[in-house]
């Protein structure tokens, strides 16, 4: 699938917007991968495309950040300072992200992009379930937005864990409500008949019942048929696109949904 639609719009209608697609997902579910390969993806289209960081615990990144949070912190620093552990070095760091909005802002600014893809911390819980994320979100730009939530395919596999991605969906919409776009990473790493069971999910409930409880068993099959049955009540629909960073599959239908959330379907580049 290919994605290519001319605009009605004039030729300088982009040149003053700038649309954020944040990526969420649990740790090692591949956001920095993502962030890296499809910002390369996009800057091969032809698209004014930049990646920023967010994370600052990270040691190494598979990307050259255009903006990065670590220039202004570093969890080590915070560690090293106030003499705490990992974790706490990480949540100081995470909180004193807020503060430096306006100067995040400003470097993406400088850049001038039609698109940022930002990169959030490995730990998503101190990104997404605490109102530093959505206030971070909300300050770095008032133009369009939209979150990219992966679905990681090598526990996904599992209905629990899939049920569980789904509940964690919701939750962040109700934190942040911003439009949000389902990915299953690492999608070459399924069997085709698992791709297929999983993408089948999605596209109908009744299959997801049914294999909760054909492979369920106890409290987990309770607890997955009570989530299930919370999230449909919220009526949000999930659709994860499989998605590769080492086939490029699902890159264009990931471009086309992110054009068609943030830009009606219309290019961010003329």
């Amino acid at each position: 699938m290919s994605f290519s639609m001319s605009s009605s719009l004039p030729d300088d209608f982009w040149c003053d917007v700038l649309n954020l697609a944040f990526v969420l997902g649990t740790a090692g579910s591949g956001k920095s991968d993502l962030t890296a390969t499809f910002t390369r993806w996009l800057e091969l289209q032809g698209e004014d495309v930049i990646a920023v960081n967010l994370d600052p615990g990270s040691l190494v990144l598979p990307y050259s950040a255009n903006v990065d949070v670590r220039d202004y912190i570093r969890v080590e620093d915070i560690m090293e300072e106030y003499g705490l552990g990992p974790n706490g070095g990480l949540m100081l760091a995470c909180d004193t992200m807020v503060e430096m909005v306006d100067d995040l802002a400003r470097d993406i600014d400088d850049f001038g992009p039609d698109l940022a893809i930002i990169d959030t911390p490995g730990q998503m819980e101190l990104f997404a379930f605490r109102d530093i994320g959505a206030r971070i979100a909300e300050g770095l730009s008032d133009e369009s937005k939209c979150i990219i939530y992966l679905f990681d395919s090598g526990f996904c596999r599992d209905p629990l864990n899939y049920v569980m991605n789904m509940f964690l969906v919701s939750a962040i919409n109700s934190r942040f409500l911003l439009p949000q776009i389902s990915v299953l990473s690492k999608a070459d790493l399924l069997e085709e008949e698992e791709l297929e069971e999983v993408s089948g999910w999605s596209e109908d409930h009744l299959l997801l019942e049914e294999a909760i409880n054909k492979r369920l068993l106890g409290m987990n099959r309770v607890m997955s048929q009570d989530v299930l049955e919370i999230v449909g009540r919220i009526g949000l629909e999930f659709a994860p696109i499989p998605f590769s960073t080492r086939t490029n599959m699902g890159f264009n239908v990931l471009f086309a949904q992110i054009s068609r959330v943030l830009m009606r379907a219309d290019p961010f580049t003329p």
